[in-house]
């Protein structure tokens, strides 16, 4: 029998990336969206908030794992929409999760390096978790639900996804550097900044070797925002003097945003360790048209 792995958020960075690495195994994916489509066989599109149509999806395919990475991130606007945020990242995880016990199923659940207040980064799996902003919240709460309502599970920490075909911060920088346009880049914020691929490669390994717990599954480097900026300009021969440093305090930002909230990936890395930052960039390259 081949292994039934259901993805939520199949459209999203990392939902795309995992389904590219998957279809070239010996698994069965299968996966959801909601407003983007997926060209897709095994894709169905579905309100996550919806409990019980989401529970009859899952009795259905009745998958051995389950990667539940549909969220909604937009920092900014889980400080205005509290209701909305709490729904699908925090009350759709609790439903999913109970669901996923039902039926013996292991659960992955993609959460945020946003669950630390980012006062001393580099985060190790047991440190504390003080989220800052309502999307930590609610991404926390998403955690506690699945460690409340399954015994089989991992909670995958990532950080700044980025990757090719979809709009993200990376690509975003290269579609402004690459019309010569000034772009402005904090130089005080530091992060773990992921490639999707990178991320999808962390999960399949935590999925062949059935792993259970909480992972640090980001990318290989801890940088800052702005450094991160210079390097990926280096590597896509743009102009660096087109990125001008500012501080934080400058951004209009809604949300409060976690100073440093680099994830250190020790544990990951005995799994599968992660890219350092330039070969993540030329991967990226390669798949930019």
């Amino acid at each position: 029998m081949r292994m039934k792995i259901l993805l939520t958020g199949g459209s999203g960075l990392f939902g795309q990336a995992f389904i590219d690495l998957v279809e070239k195994t010996s698994y069965e994916i299968y996966a959801t969206y909601n407003r983007s489509p997926l060209d897709f066989e095994n894709a169905f599109q579905i309100d996550i908030t919806d409990a019980i149509k989401v529970k009859q999806l899952i009795e259905k395919i009745k998958p051995d794992v389950i990667i539940h990475a549909a969220a909604f991130t937009n920092v900014d606007r889980c400080e205005i929409e509290k209701e909305k945020a709490y729904e699908i990242n925090a009350k759709a995880t609790e439903n999913i999760a109970k669901v996923a016990k039902e039926i013996n199923a292991k659960l992955i659940y993609i959460s945020t390096d946003y669950v630390f207040d980012g006062k001393k980064g580099m985060y190790k799996e047991e440190d504390e978790t003080n989220p800052v902003n309502y999307y930590g919240v609610t991404k926390l709460e998403g955690e506690k639900a699945v460690t409340k309502n399954c015994s089989d599970f991992i909670i995958a920490r990532t950080s700044v996804i980025y990757g090719a075909n979809k709009k993200n911060f990376a690509t975003w920088v290269i579609e402004e550097l690459k019309k010569d346009n000034q772009i402005k880049i904090i130089t005080d914020q530091w992060v773990s900044p992921t490639l999707n691929r990178d991320l999808a490669e962390q999960i399949y390994k935590l999925i062949e070797k059935d792993e259970r717990g909480i992972f640090h599954t980001a990318g290989g480097e801890r940088v800052s925002r702005y450094d991160f900026v210079i390097k990926l300009a280096e590597v896509f021969g743009f102009d660096k003097k087109l990125v001008s440093p500012v501080i934080s305090e400058n951004m209009d930002w809604i949300a409060k945003r976690p100073r440093d909230s680099s994830l250190d990936v020790s544990k990951i890395s005995n799994i599968k360790a992660p890219y350092k930052l330039r070969e993540a960039l030329y991967l990226l390259k390669e798949r930019i048209k």
